[in-house]
């Protein structure tokens, strides 16, 4: 029998760019009864007021103390520490912070009260080697006046570990920056941003599949996959005979031989994975390896620029905190920190977007590289590239990447005052760079009308227009954008190194 539709023109409406299919200014009325995000229990609400708590003598040997500690027990006591000493103070609201650092993170989350005592503390005699006052800027240095980043006032104190905030430690609670950090991150509201999206139909629901096309985030006649819940349009994906039977979709079968048998997994059949949407336990190509491992030795990791610039690529990790706090640990912890300033900053980039469909707010959802049970909204494979300067963190790109055939950046955003002088620029280039060093073909991007010329003459991308090119994408699971998106792409091989002098760019080619 001929396969059957499922309608859906009731749904067929587009959001705003920026967003999958809707923004979460609509009513939820629009939203698909038979497809839903089960409610989550809201978090409850504490009361604050100002105070500030004392002691100075107890910090001595303290880091000593600390390191034989149980780690477990160590945390079960900063949780309860915490918990009565923030009921204690005022919260500051984000949005009234003007630098997005992580030391103003935690104290717009509420962990630090503005100019709270602080000082660093060597490692091995406990003794203070620094004292100062923590504001929204930075440390304020108490023997110098002078206003400090985090890593300078380490510098200051005589020391350079590497390591800051697991040595500055908050006078009053005596705890570190770096609880402060793992407090901050396993807050409620902090958590629900990250948690797995969870897709189910709900009661009355007609079928389990999508209401979205994988391709063009539309609704309509669609045709449904019987493996996983993904839908198409049968002209998105270039079907010109509609089959007979069931049928499964580009991503329940293989991209080189189209066989779909097994459970679902890609496995070698002499030709390289196209997908890295979920790090794989097993690597059917060399090429896969080396990307995902590529980019895996990048994360967390400081390289500097001109100008006292930085960027780093930074991917959320939920590997549980032992408390040890070794390299790894607290690169980790860094890490998490700066993927919750980066969605602050991508939030004040772009207008909040939610799905129409599953509820997910798109933007958050790929900065925390979010996973899905729904293919469409599923964006647990993407990286967040930062760009910094003095611990602030300044432009924010999101990029994912499908094997070595192509990478996709569908984001990427320059704090107010910083547009304009070029920051974007960077940065797109750092992951142009890193693209090229792993042998990633092509760079796809989505832009609004009106900076396609921008996009086009400044960083050198091209319109997708080619037929090949065009059936190729909608193999990828690529965000999507509406119709009055333009698509863009880069071939990236051979490409000089823009922070490069074309003399020394000559011998790159």
């Amino acid at each position: 029998m001929a396969y059957n539709f499922r309608n859906r023109n009731l749904l067929n409406t587009r959001g705003a760019y920026l967003g999958s299919s809707g923004s979460d200014s609509e009513s939820q009325d629009d939203s698909d009864p038979d497809f839903l995000t089960p409610s989550r229990t809201p978090r409850r609400s504490t009361q604050n007021n100002t105070a500030r708590a004392g002691g100075a003598s107890s910090i001595r040997n303290l880091s000593g103390k600390r390191a034989r500690d149980n780690g477990e027990e160590h945390r079960r006591g900063l949780r309860e520490i915490h918990r009565k000493r923030r009921m204690r103070f005022s919260q500051v609201p984000q949005a009234q912070i003007s630098r997005r650092t992580v030391l103003s993170w935690l104290i717009g989350s509420g962990e630090i009260e503005e100019k709270e005592v602080v000082w660093y503390v060597a490692a091995q005699s406990g003794n203070i080697l620094g004292e100062g006052k923590v504001n929204r800027e930075g440390i304020l240095c108490s023997c110098c006046s002078g206003q400090l980043t985090v890593e300078e006032f380490e510098v200051h104190s005589g020391r350079k570990t590497r390591k800051p905030y697991q040595h500055i430690y908050l006078a009053g609670p005596q705890v570190s920056l770096l609880d402060c950090q793992i407090e901050a991150w396993e807050d409620k509201e902090e958590e629900e941003r990250r948690t797995f999206n969870n897709i189910q139909p709900a009661s009355k629901a007609v079928d389990r599949n999508d209401d979205a096309c994988m391709v063009c985030a539309d609704g309509g006649d669609l045709i449904c996959c019987e493996r996983c819940p993904s839908t198409f349009h049968p002209r998105c994906i270039f079907m010109e005979i509609i089959p007979q039977g069931d049928w499964l979709c580009p991503y329940c079968i293989c991209k080189y031989c189209g066989n779909g048998n097994g459970n679902g997994l890609l496995m070698q059949c002499g030709g390289e994975p196209l997908d890295l949407t979920n790090p794989p336990v097993a690597f059917c190509g060399s090429s896969c390896r080396k990307i995902y491992e590529g980019l895996h030795n990048l994360l967390g990791s400081k390289n500097e620029l001109h100008d006292g610039l930085t960027w780093t690529l930074l991917q959320r990790t939920d590997e549980p905190f032992t408390g040890s706090y070794g390299e790894e640990e607290y690169k980790r912890i860094q890490c998490n920190s700066k993927i919750a300033v980066a969605w602050l900053v991508m939030d004040e980039c772009f207008l909040s977007t939610v799905d129409r469909h599953t509820r997910a707010n798109i933007v958050q959802s790929i900065v925390y590289n979010r996973g899905s049970n729904v293919t469409r909204v599923n964006y647990s494979g993407f990286y967040t590239a930062i760009l910094e300067k003095n611990d602030e963190i300044i432009s924010v790109a999101s990029i994912r990447v499908h094997g070595k055939r192509l990478a996709e950046m569908p984001f990427i955003g320059t704090r107010g005052e910083y547009r304009r002088l070029g920051m974007a620029y960077v940065l797109e280039n750092c992951i142009e760079s890193t693209l090229c060093s792993l042998k990633v073909e092509k760079l796809v991007i989505p832009s609004v009308s009106q900076l396609t010329g921008m996009w086009m003459d400044k960083y050198f991308f091209s319109r997708v227009q080619e037929e090949r090119l065009v059936k190729e994408l909608s193999l990828y699971n690529t965000v999507m954008f509406p119709s009055s998106v333009v698509r863009l792409h880069k071939n990236l091989a051979m490409l000089p190194d823009l922070n490069l002098s074309p003399q020394e760019n000559e011998g790159h080619f």
